[in-house]
């Protein structure tokens, strides 16, 4: 049960002093998770007439007796994420635990270090500059004409003006070149975000993940983009709350869960806390941020049980 990431990086003052300020680095992540462990009944004959008794005897893959009381050590599933990734992946399916909008493979997955509401990185260089295009537009004004006198040039006024060589990389037919990658979007400008949560995943500059296309992907992405209008809001006010009290939160990661049941209209029925962050405050501020932002129309039905729909969401802070 993992994610949906929404981290956004601010600063809020609290007082006038500009010294009183509180860094919190925010993640909102999606957890619904979505596990299919199909068992297999093991089928059993018995015969009723004659009863017969059966010595087990265990033995590893060498063919040594095993001892009594031994058990298998079971590998610990991770239950499968909904996740925002860029598409440009090869279009085939692996095993993965990560669902999302198609079907796509990657030589290297890798997670965007920069925090923010999900987007791909445009086409630049990483130096380059955040307003694409670069230079101002010259402003042409009528000067008065007057007579000046002529200043007689010397030999050190026409020397270079002192530029940094590694400078000229920056610039491209005079203009300063977009902040981005060398193979980015040519439609999009800056570096790569993400707010999924993905601690097991390396940071680089582009979120690059192995995924299964989910079939409820559209449903969970509008929940997404109406619950990032308010996660932020409604922590900042706990935040507050919290430091006008003279407390402050860790450095630690903390992770509230809900279970929310909507209606087949897409009303929220109940928000149930699954599990606590440890502090009631920012477990509130979860809470009301799923409140503020249903309800969520036109569930699938695909998802409907006896009228009722129930997921599970997960919001992440990092003090």
């Amino acid at each position: 049960m993992r994610n949906f990431k929404f981290i956004e990086y601010f600063k809020q003052k609290f007082e006038s002093n500009a010294s009183k300020a509180i860094l919190i680095s925010l993640i909102l992540h999606l957890i619904f998770l979505f596990v299919h462990i199909d068992k297999k009944r093991d089928e059993i004959v018995r015969n009723t007439s004659k009863t017969k008794r059966i010595k087990l005897v265990l033995r590893d893959k060498k063919g040594t007796r095993l001892k009594k009381g031994y058990r298998r050590k079971t590998k610990k599933i991770k239950k499968k994420q909904v996740v925002q990734n860029e598409l440009r992946g090869k279009k085939e399916r692996t095993d993965t635990r990560f669902l999302g909008e198609k079907d796509q493979s990657f030589d290297k997955q890798s997670v965007a270090r920069k925090v923010g509401i999900f987007k791909e990185a445009g086409k630049g260089i990483k130096d380059g500059s955040i307003q694409a295009g670069g230079q101002k537009k010259k402003v042409i004004t009528k000067k008065k004409s007057r007579k000046v006198k002529k200043k007689k040039i010397s030999l050190s006024d026409l020397k270079m003006a002192a530029i940094n060589p590694t400078d000229f990389h920056k610039f491209k037919n005079g203009v300063a070149e977009a902040k981005g990658l060398k193979n980015g979007a040519r439609d999009k400008t800056g570096m790569a975000k993400t707010n999924d949560y993905i601690d097991d995943v390396p940071l680089g500059d582009v979120t690059n993940l192995n995924t299964i296309e989910f079939k409820y992907y559209g449903f969970y992405n509008r929940i997404r983009k109406k619950l990032e209008q308010h996660w932020g809001n409604s922590l900042r006010e706990k935040a507050k709350y919290l430091y006008r009290r003279g407390r402050t939160i860790s450095n630690e990661v903390k992770i509230t869960s809900l279970q929310v049941t909507l209606d087949s209209k897409g009303n929220i029925v109940r928000v149930h806390l699954k599990s606590t962050s440890g502090i009631k405050e920012l477990d509130d501020a979860a809470k009301e941020s799923f409140n503020r932002a249903g309800p969520f129309p036109n569930p699938p039905k695909g998802m409907m049980k006896n009228g009722e729909a129930t997921i599970e969401w997960g919001f992440v802070v990092k003090g």
